[in-house]
């Protein structure tokens, strides 16, 4: 079990996130809630939830709590997935340029 403080303090940022991106502050039972941020605190690391949390606001153009406690995991393959897409994505420009700047006979 994530400790307390830990938990508040996830819900608060979501709450934080939601100010910087300039959505209302949602109206969240944070003692209800922090069950929801202690089941992410024990799935994932620290980072990955947070950068989750930042993904989901770039993504999403109503978030909510509920929705980015239960996508989480979603969240996350996606990032890796688009990292990787994006690695790939450079191998195969940089294959172009060097195919483009072959003389040709």
């Amino acid at each position: 079990m994530a400790e307390r403080k830990n938990r508040f303090a996830l819900i608060s940022k979501f709450e934080q996130m939601c100010r910087i991106n300039g959505y209302q502050k949602p109206t969240l039972n944070k003692h209800r809630e922090q069950w929801a941020a202690d089941d992410l605190l024990e799935s994932w690391d620290d980072p990955e939830i947070y950068s989750a949390m930042e993904y989901y606001f770039q993504v999403n153009k109503s978030p909510s709590w509920r929705g980015f406690a239960n996508s989480v995991d979603r969240l996350i393959q996606s990032m890796k997935t688009k990292k990787e897409d994006e690695a790939f994505r450079a191998e195969m420009r940089e294959k172009a340029r060097e195919w483009l700047s072959e003389p040709r006979g």
